[in-house]
């Protein structure tokens, strides 16, 4: 058994099955609606948040673990005699990161390696998968973090919106610029740029944006992620069309949680990659 405990938090979207099998510890950001304050789940557990969110006129608001959430996890495995690798959503989308930091410097830090993933999604739940095969084969803590820093650099998403409605809502974009936008059918292409999402694209319907951004993979990627918002159709007939053109490459369809979903949206599509 390896003496390295492998802790993320809940926007990596991973399994819980995955999870449990693999001894990984999730710390779940929360989120409000209509006045209740939940912890977010695990995949398969969002439609019904999706659900009451197409029929509200309230939009969540979202927050990272408080730093004692990790120091209790941290204290658990340091107990055991554990070291710990911890990977977080990007700082720049989320104070998760610094929650975990934090926690570490009130403890043994020395035996804590803090990875700012600089990603979201399923890009982190690679991540992690790879911090637990090499957990599997003897590496080191440092081993691992240093593979995971230079792996995250080849990463990147490109997501998009079904609708501009929750982007607005969620106070990403005007009530102008969404209506323009809804009224001529136009759709941003979402990617990243040092942790930030920005839009990198815009273009005419929700088809040609997809097509744009399945240009943009580029052709040595490894593993492709089809992930979505409630949208598990469309991100079917997605694959066969990303299987065809990128035969050599790992492809899956994951989903999308309430905090990350809730701003792009139910209907969004988006494709996580890395090389």
């Amino acid at each position: 058994m390896s003496n390295i405990q492998i802790i993320t938090d809940s926007t990596a979207y991973l399994e819980k099955s995955y999870c449990i099998e693999n001894n990984i510890v999730v710390v779940p950001l929360s989120y409000v609606f209509k006045g209740e304050t939940e912890t977010e789940g695990y995949p398969g557990e969002f439609e019904s948040f999706f659900s009451r969110l197409k029929n509200s006129k309230d939009f969540p608001t979202t927050s990272q673990p408080p730093v004692g959430d990790f120091k209790e996890v941290f204290e658990s495995a340091l107990k055991e005699g554990s070291e710990i690798i911890v990977v977080t959503i990007s700082s720049k989308l989320s104070g998760t990161y610094n929650s975990a930091c934090l926690a570490a410097e009130m403890l043994d830090a020395n035996k804590i390696s803090i990875v700012d993933s600089l990603q979201f999604g399923t890009n982190i739940a690679e991540l992690v998968k790879i911090a637990v095969k090499m957990s599997k084969t003897k590496k080191t803590r440092k081993e691992i973090e240093e593979e995971l820093n230079d792996q995250k650099e080849r990463m990147d998403v490109r997501i998009v919106p079904e609708t501009l409605d929750y982007l607005r809502k969620g106070g990403r974009l005007s009530n102008i610029a969404s209506f323009v936008g809804n009224l001529i059918n136009l759709k941003p292409i979402v990617g990243f740029n040092e942790g930030k999402l920005e839009v990198v694209a815009k273009t005419r319907g929700f088809k040609k944006a997809i097509k744009f951004a399945i240009k943009d993979i580029p052709p040595e990627a490894k593993v492709i992620n089809i992930t979505h918002v409630i949208n598990l159709d469309s991100a079917v007939k997605l694959k066969k069309e990303v299987v065809a053109q990128f035969p050599n490459a790992e492809v899956n369809i994951t989903e999308i949680g309430p905090v990350v979903g809730s701003h792009n949206g139910p209907g969004t599509l988006g494709l996580v990659y890395f090389h």
